[in-house]
């Protein structure tokens, strides 16, 4: 069986707002020509149709603090190796 093609942001909204007029979603899906299940889907997700959440092991560190230990990392690392040249005190 094929996949089915993405809904685009103005298929989302017109299935929004046949559903506040009151529209059964057979009746949207044939009005559309798209499944029942793919109006369901859309209907019933939190945020209106947004991709789903990544699963897996969630950041223990946020992209801001990343960048910052990246640029600290490599000074430490110098002023390591400075100390063990007994360059520094």
């Amino acid at each position: 069986m094929p996949k089915a093609s993405q809904l685009s942001k103005e298929e989302v909204s017109k299935i929004l707002h046949l559903k506040l007029l009151g529209k059964a979603v057979k009746e949207i899906s044939r009005l559309l020509n798209r499944s029942k299940s793919m109006i369901y889907h859309v209907l019933t997700r939190k945020t209106p149709y947004e991709p789903k959440p990544r699963s897996g092991r969630t950041r223990v560190t946020d992209i801001r603090s990343d960048r910052r230990i990246q640029r600290i990392s490599p000074n430490q690392s110098k002023c390591r190796f400075a100390k063990l040249l007994g360059l520094r005190g």
